[in-house]
């Protein structure tokens, strides 16, 4: 799954794109309250989880150098 959004946009608003953009099946299965955001030297990334805090899906961020980012993630096969 892939997304963009603007370089400054809050976690709530990417929150919310992360939602709109997964499968149904997907997001009803998601807790925002075990999903988290960090930041690290790259950028910002998430962690998508289940309520048990089981993870579906870790999420990256980079630059695009003209003002957004780009979101990519990757949901570990089970």
């Amino acid at each position: 799954m892939h997304f963009t959004a603007r370089e400054n946009e809050s976690e709530e608003e990417v929150w919310k794109l992360i939602q709109k953009n997964l499968k149904p099946e997907v997001a009803s299965c998601v807790c925002p309250a075990s999903s988290s955001f960090y930041r690290t030297k790259d950028g910002i990334e998430c962690s998508i989880r289940k309520s048990n805090g089981e993870l579906i899906a870790n999420g990256y961020s980079e630059s695009d150098r003209m003002g957004k980012r780009r979101w990519s993630f990757e949901f570990p096969s089970n």
